[in-house]
């Protein structure tokens, strides 16, 4: 790389994660709603602009490309994200992980719920630009996939800066999770999905602690540990779906 290519790398990702964080700030310690759309549409037109400034494109060229699999790649997401949470939250109930102690009644948080699910959206798709669009962009074609694959997945992990004193469960289930998610995008060049598994995930996982409350069990595996098994579980399937079904779900064409 070029010096003034290294320059734009660091400033853009610098510029992006001030952005991210600051909205995340804004929601998690002054709970201000508007504060935190504000930062994230900061993020986004800052993303445009450092795209237009780094490559002379779009947003597209983080991933977020309008395509004739779009419908494909946005409900394969939803599905696989509400998976996911939804097999580990019962296995977690099945193994005594987790009791349930009461289910609220949906009507009494449903406008919570919906600002969550509205909220979510845009700081899952953010953080997946940041973590992911990001690094895939400047590295695709320069370095090996599985390089690739494990430097996101590390950005990722670092990326949560409020959950880095939570111990080696967190930060494996974060890691594995950051692997997962970065496979769509490197087979098939598109974001969509992997937003979408981001989003439909942290909805699910909400849905079924929030909604439906449940308290830790004395079994010795805990509800981390479980949710790390099913990652690694779905980043093996996940990686030969994609390689089976690359041009099904593409928005770019390898030779295979």
């Amino acid at each position: 790389m070029k010096k003034q290519s290294i320059y734009s790398l660091i400033v853009g990702f610098l510029v992006l994660f001030v952005l991210y964080h600051l909205a995340e700030y804004m929601i998690m310690f002054r709970n201000s709603a508007p504060g935190f759309l504000l930062m994230q549409a900061l993020f986004f037109v800052a993303a445009y602009l450092i795209a237009r400034w780094q490559f002379g494109k779009g947003l597209a060229v983080w991933g977020l490309l309008k395509n004739k699999n779009l419908v494909k790649q946005i409900l394969v997401g939803l599905c696989v994200g509400a998976t996911i949470y939804g097999v580990t939250f019962y296995l977690s109930i099945l193994s005594g992980a987790e009791h349930v102690v009461q289910v609220l009644d949906t009507s009494s948080i449903l406008k919570s719920y919906g600002l969550f699910v509205f909220g979510n959206f845009f700081s899952s798709f953010s953080e997946d630009i940041l973590t992911r669009g990001y690094v895939f962009s400047h590295a695709n074609q320069k370095m090996n996939e599985y390089i690739i694959i494990l430097l996101s997945a590390t950005i990722y992990l670092f990326n949560h800066i409020y959950r880095l004193d939570d111990g080696w469960e967190t930060y494996t289930y974060l890691f594995l999770l950051g692997i997962l998610l970065v496979i769509p995008l490197v087979k098939t060049g598109q974001i969509w999905t992997t937003g979408c598994i981001h989003w439909a995930g942290n909805c699910t996982f909400y849905f079924t602690h929030e909604v439906i409350k449940s308290s830790p069990g004395n079994g010795i595996i805990s509800p981390n540990m479980i949710l790390s098994g099913v990652m690694i579980i779905f980043i093996y399937v996940f990686y030969f779906f994609f390689k089976k079904f690359q041009r099904w779900l593409s928005v770019i064409h390898y030779q295979v």
